[in-house]
């Protein structure tokens, strides 16, 4: 296969999230972030420290991969000369602000594994030789790394740095390498606040039926990743189709989702993408809401609300109700979050 199709792979159609990437500068430096954490949500006792990088030695090129020594903690590297120290600073910025407000539980997750944030301009830098560097190590995920993103400087013109991005790609890399299923407390919670939120969503359309305004619906297809059951979100057609089809224009079965060839894992990739995206608007509001997210009346999902409130206040239109945050639906996220994610945020 060679690197234009490689790289194909890399982009994820959902629009949320483009994954997969790491690098380096010369040289190795790290940030550490010692943080008290509570052995109950309201009870800090002990601490725990995650190690936060912004280089890794020796590790440039796709013939360096084999050799590349990580050490556990979360690298935030530059991929390319473009990419300003400014930036960087940015997305560790995020980063040690996840971890100082994560549960104790969480902290000793991440600090058991190596996880990369590869900060590159826009997905032309991809067909270079820093998109060979980041396929082969996205390759060698679980060897050399446990879990890799990307953010981007400049994709369509937007500087992910500038936004909540990151929050939303640590959490995806989370659900899917940290926890990674392995039923820890803090992953079952999550598994059991994204089942709560397929239940709420049936219910709020009940309400919304009666009242006689838009419900909300959640189409789970782009990140079902072939492992989705009869037990679909609301709004999420059986079987996924593509221009009426079940496969894509590769051929790949998509019925139960499109299969996602870097985060190549047999699970739902959903809730992860999801409360990653409910994460930003908790934490600075004016997020990108997931494209999933959709209005019964083919109206577009409403970025306003309190989140899970079922309460009009902070909605622009009253009627936009269920097809905004304020939708009870997502309060499971909420209570998760407060309880694993930001039980030490001030």
């Amino acid at each position: 296969m060679t690197i234009s199709n490689k790289v194909k792979i890399c982009l994820l159609t959902a629009g949320i999230v483009m994954l997969a990437g790491c690098g380096s500068d010369s040289g190795s430096k790290t940030t550490t972030t010692t943080t008290t954490t509570p052995t109950t949500p309201t009870t800090p006792t002990t601490q725990t420290t995650v190690k936060i990088f912004d280089a890794v030695a020796n590790c440039k090129t796709k013939s360096d991969v084999p050799s590349c020594h990580f050490d556990n903690g979360v690298y935030v590297i530059k991929l390319s000369n473009k990419v300003t120290d400014e930036q960087q600073q940015r997305v560790i910025k995020r980063v040690t602000n996840m971890m100082q407000w994560a549960h104790q539980d969480v902290r000793e997750q991440f600090a058991a594994k190596r996880i990369v944030l590869g900060l590159i301009e826009d997905q032309d830098a991809l067909k270079t030789a820093a998109g060979e560097f980041v396929i082969e190590l996205n390759n060698n995920k679980g060897t050399i790394i446990d879990g890799i993103e990307l953010i981007y400087t400049n994709i369509g013109g937007k500087d992910e740095t500038l936004s909540p991005t990151t929050y939303q790609k640590m959490m995806q890399l989370y659900d899917y390498y940290v926890d990674g299923n392995a039923n820890s407390a803090a992953g079952a919670a999550l598994s059991v606040s994204y089942e709560a939120f397929k239940t709420a969503l049936v219910q709020t359309k009940v309400t919304a039926d009666r009242l006689g305004i838009a419900y909300l619906q959640y189409d789970e297809c782009n990140y079902g990743n072939q492992q989705l059951t009869n037990n679909r979100a609301l709004g999420t057609p059986n079987p996924c189709m593509e221009d009426g089809r079940p496969t894509d224009d590769d051929g790949n079965d998509i019925s139960k989702g499109k299969p996602d060839m870097v985060h190549s894992l047999a699970t739902n990739l959903n809730p992860g993408a999801l409360l990653g995206t409910v994460y930003e608007y908790l934490v600075e509001v004016k997020n990108t809401p997931a494209g999933e997210l959709s209005a019964s009346d083919s109206s577009a999902f409403v970025n306003e609300g309190y989140i899970g409130s079922n309460v009009v206040n902070g909605l622009t239109d009253h009627s936009k109700l269920f097809v905004s945050w304020a939708n009870r639906s997502f309060l499971p996220f909420k209570q998760y979050l407060d309880t694993y994610f930001f039980v030490n945020k001030k």
